[in-house]
């Protein structure tokens, strides 16, 4: 039996969709910031759009093979192991940036993913300071 994802914030798991239509408006614009928990990156992969996901799914994988293989080749060919060190943690940085990435991007198209993501405390909101 899998987890329900826990609510953390009631107040936007209870807001109607033309509420979150709202925010996910201001958020589109720039007048209100979105916060990303960093923590939970790749918790909420199965909520994601499919094409998100994957592509995020596989960068890990290559993080993942790159980091064990550099310890299956320090034994075989120790040349090789610092090239895959280097592939998985270059992996790593990616599938961050791209994870942050995906998770706005789908926050300003989907309402839905957007209202989830609030609920839950993947992102949070930031009033933005007028500049003048």
């Amino acid at each position: 039996m899998t987890k329900l994802p826990e609510i953390i914030n009631p107040e936007y798991h209870e807001m109607s969709f033309e509420e979150v239509d709202k925010i996910r408006e201001k958020v589109a614009f720039g007048s209100i910031g979105l916060l990303i928990n960093e923590g939970e990156l790749f918790l909420y992969l199965n909520q994601m759009e499919r094409k998100f996901s994957s592509q995020l799914r596989w960068i890990q994988n290559i993080s993942i093979i790159g980091f064990i293989g550099t310890f299956i080749f320090i034994f075989i060919n120790w040349k090789i192991s610092p090239l895959l060190f280097a592939i998985s943690i270059i992996a790593q940085i990616i599938s961050r940036n791209l994870a942050k990435k995906y998770i706005f991007k789908q926050c300003t198209e989907d309402r839905v993913f957007l209202k989830f993501a609030l609920s839950v405390g993947l992102v949070s909101l930031e009033k933005k300071i007028d500049e003048k």
